[in-house]
């Protein structure tokens, strides 16, 4: 899939799974009603039915398992709108197919359509209501929707029936950190990681819980075992997070350097990590460089220098200096 932290903990990204990476609460629970999301469906409408017509008609009568197959390789070649419609030529031939209602429904979640995909998961569970992946998919519908408890429930009901479930306890562990329960997330984030040791949005979400929780160095141990494998600008921003914690602000603005690929943005970032810890000399220094690498694209970093000027101005006075 793809909760919370903010302050210096504002900019922390955790991997949501459904979504564009981001954080739990980045995942909309609504279906919006604006005229951009209207058109998006239309346009979206308007190239699916393009797929269909330019789509060569079968030569052959094909059986669902055949247009299954079929999907399964454009799904591999990570053409998504291909395999989709070959599920639905599938399911055109055998509707209560178990494997393609669920490979359909899988596909509408990946889209964010998550009304479509509850209606496909609702008449899976009346074809088969103990299948672990079907009680995991419908509860990444409820996730989706922002329908937590019921979809906490559902992910604790597939792992009854099996235990390696390892999408459930994902889940649970984003759940739970979303609650702040971060021991409860922090065990089902590895209990996840046994069953998929290298999945890189596992082990960030794992580490942004353990700063979440305060453990700054199992965070920092975490990402930089990230950052070998991965260039992924999140990990490195969240490596930047966790030293700033721990105190090492050469090593975060490195770290913010390689997250950003802008040297104008590091420091301006680091400059916000000053600001919220109250050392106003060193955030008026790096939002001073920020503007003086970057003058005319970075207005927010003219805003947080004159925040910075004026709070240090107001602790002088406090302190009658």
């Amino acid at each position: 899939m793809n909760i919370t932290p903010y302050s210096s903990m504002k900019t922390l990204l955790l991997f949501s799974i459904i979504c564009t990476p981001i954080f739990i609460s980045s995942c909309s629970s609504s279906v919006q009603n604006s005229t951009t999301d209207t058109l998006e469906k239309q346009i979206e409408l308007q190239h699916i039915r393009h797929e269909l017509w330019t789509e060569p008609a079968p030569m052959e009568h094909k059986t669902a398992a055949e247009f299954e197959d079929l999907g399964d390789q454009y799904l591999r070649k990570g053409d998504i709108n291909r395999a989709y419609l070959h599920y639905v030529r599938g399911l055109g031939v055998e509707s209560d197919r178990v494997s393609l209602l669920h490979k359909q429904g899988m596909l509408l979640i990946k889209k964010n359509k998550f009304i479509e995909a509850e209606k496909v998961y609702e008449k899976l569970l009346t074809l088969t209501n103990k299948d672990p992946r079907i009680l995991t998919g419908r509860s990444i519908v409820f996730f989706g929707q922002g329908k937590f408890e019921e979809a906490e429930q559902g992910f604790l009901a597939a792992l009854v029936i099996k235990a390696d479930e390892w999408q459930a306890h994902q889940y649970l562990g984003l759940i739970y950190s979303q609650k702040q329960e971060y021991d409860k997330a922090i065990t089902y984030f590895k209990e996840a990681l046994a069953f998929k040791p290298n999945n890189v949005s596992i082990t960030n979400n794992l580490a942004v819980t353990h700063y979440l929780n305060g453990d700054f160095n199992e965070a920092v141990r975490l990402l930089n075992g990230l950052a070998t494998t991965t260039k992924n600008p999140k990990i490195y921003n969240n490596l930047a997070l966790a030293y700033f914690q721990l105190g090492y602000y050469e090593k975060a603005l490195d770290s913010f350097k390689k997250g950003s690929g802008n040297e104008a943005a590091a420091y301006n970032n680091i400059g916000q990590e000053y600001l919220s810890v109250r050392r106003y000399s060193e955030a008026i220094e790096a939002f001073d460089k920020a503007m003086a690498l970057n003058p005319k694209f970075y207005t927010s970093a003219q805003k947080n220098l004159d925040q910075a000027r004026r709070e240090l101005s107001r602790t002088l006075a406090k302190n009658g200096k």
